[in-house]
């Protein structure tokens, strides 16, 4: 059996040495690069089980070496990427998360964490290749009228049905190992991502991308709901305004009754409550018990929260796939 190759792009000799010997005890090929420049070179002829790239290094760093794979070698999207760094802020954990990066490890280097990080990663990705032999649930998705992205427990892309790819490379996102944009879109993306993915994750949250005309709605997963790979998923629709679901749709989409749909569509028309039980002819009292239910099978926890989850799901009459 061929050992895993793992590419290491480290600008200091002594730790990329270190790094290869401690890679090469443990059963693993090892590729060294001093720079990004013979990183590509080896990248031309070799491809990589893992990728290993210090940030802070001479001509293309580390962050711009990510950006360039992403942009011209796409068959490396689901090659694991891992950041070695002397700076641990959060704001640097950040960046690299927006430019692509699976994981950090900082200096000085624990190799026995070393070890387990390249361990665990070659195991994830054993297992995503290994997909295919059971798709049904992921061939439904791509039959869907929304834009559907599952996403692990790192944040990883494990599918992206055609529609959200299409939406995503309208906006300017690139869906690859990870979903990754720049700016302020970026940041907003990558906190909703970390807050679906969390201990705490929320059940579902939502966000506009005003500069990319993009509506996100993220929903945390029940176990195995999807896929054993995914823990949470992203909803995609174009930022277009378009009316919210019919009541009937809505009621199929969350198993509500009637009067549930009603009130749900009324409040996503940006009804108030007391407005609400006016056009209804019913009390205060009872719009707000509908509510609750609205929001136990919803998944949401605030108003806020129902509104952008039903704005972000597009008509399928107005969806071209």
């Amino acid at each position: 059996m061929t050992a895993p190759l793992i590419l290491c792009v480290e600008d200091e000799p002594s730790l990329r040495d270190d790094i290869a010997f401690e890679l090469h005890e443990a059963g693993y090929a090892v590729a060294a690069a001093a720079d990004a420049r013979e990183a590509l070179a080896i990248l031309e002829s070799r491809r990589p089980d893992l990728i290993l790239c210090d940030i802070l290094m001479p001509g293309m760093d580390g962050r711009g070496f990510i950006s360039h794979l992403r942009k011209t070698h796409p068959d490396l999207d689901d090659v694991p990427f891992v950041f070695l760094t002397a700076l641990s802020s959060r704001q640097q954990m950040i960046d690299g998360r927006i430019a692509g990066a699976d994981d950090y490890l900082t200096k000085p280097i624990d190799y026995d964490l070393l070890r387990a990080t390249v361990e665990s990663r070659l195991k994830r990705m054993q297992r995503l290749r290994a997909m295919p032999g059971d798709r049904s649930g992921l061939t439904a998705l791509d039959r869907l009228a929304i834009g559907v992205v599952l996403l692990d427990a790192n944040g990883g892309v494990v599918h992206a049905n055609p529609l959200a790819r299409r939406l995503s490379d309208e906006a300017g996102i690139v869906l690859g190992g990870r979903i990754t944009t720049g700016g302020e879109d970026g940041r907003k993306l990558t906190a909703l991502i970390a807050a679906l993915i969390s201990d705490e994750g929320m059940a579902t949250a939502g966000l506009r991308l005003d500069r990319r005309q993009l509506v996100v709605a993220g929903m945390s997963l029940p176990a195995r709901a999807h896929h054993d790979e995914a823990v949470a998923m992203l909803i995609l629709s174009g930022g277009d305004g378009q009316p919210p679901l019919d009541n009937t749709t809505l009621g199929q989409l969350f198993d509500l009754t009637p009067m549930e749909a009603q009130v749900a569509h009324l409040l996503a028309e940006g009804l108030r409550r007391s407005q609400i039980a006016d056009r209804l002819t019913i009390s205060g009292t009872t719009v707000a018990f509908h509510l609750r239910n609205i929001f136990a099978k919803t998944g949401v926890q605030r108003q806020a929260e129902l509104v952008a989850l039903i704005l972000s799901v597009p008509l399928a009459q107005h969806c071209e796939m």
